[in-house]
């Protein structure tokens, strides 16, 4: 016996640490949890599940991915400037009625376009992520298009715009749907 001592705990009377059964009732004296095999196992999963989390980041494993990753980014040989887009014109009043009409058709006629797009302000959101832009025409507008704001620049442009201005902002349309609107990334604002 190497002395230390522990209740039993079953009889509560005292026993070995180590001893296998206790000696008054003949109680199994159960072992540690940390000397227990699958304690072990258990252990080394969750350490392995914490470490892949925490190593994930944004790096895909997907060949596909990969690939597309490879085609999207520019080449060193390619000295070439990107075009700017050419962007329509339109006006919220314009895109709200497309919406309205035939939500599915507004959506094929608009998402993934370059517009610009004529309004009226009628929110900035405080975190400076969002303006939104309705129908001017509508002074009961809910609904509009939702800019967000890509840039310290354009934070500060608009720092200076009230809600109820009359704006153009140029940008590509990102989504089209008949519950929330247009969403849009804002480009620039034009004059």
């Amino acid at each position: 016996m190497n002395g230390k001592l522990k209740n039993c705990p079953v009889c509560g009377k005292e026993m070995a640490a180590n001893a296998k059964i206790c000696p008054s009732c003949g109680a199994k004296n159960p072992k540690p949890i940390y000397k227990r095999w699958w304690f072990w196992v258990l252990l080394v999963l969750i350490i392995g599940g914490i470490g892949g989390a925490a190593g994930g980041g944004k790096k895909s494993s997907s060949p596909v991915a990969q690939v597309e990753e490879k085609q999207t980014e520019p080449s060193s040989s390619q000295s070439s400037p990107q075009a700017e887009p050419s962007y329509v014109s339109y006006t919220v009043d314009q895109l709200m009625d497309d919406l309205n009409s035939n939500a599915l058709k507004a959506q094929e006629t608009y998402k993934g376009k370059y517009v610009s797009l004529s309004g009226k302000l009628s929110n900035v959101d405080s975190s400076g992520k969002y303006i939104s832009i309705t129908a001017a025409n509508d002074s009961f507008a809910i609904i509009g298009v939702q800019c967000y704001i890509k840039s310290s620049a354009q934070k500060e442009k608009i720092m200076n715009m009230t809600t109820g201005d009359l704006i153009t902002v140029r940008g590509q349309i990102k989504d089209v749907g008949e519950v929330l609107g247009y969403s849009l990334d804002i480009a620039d604002f034009g004059e």
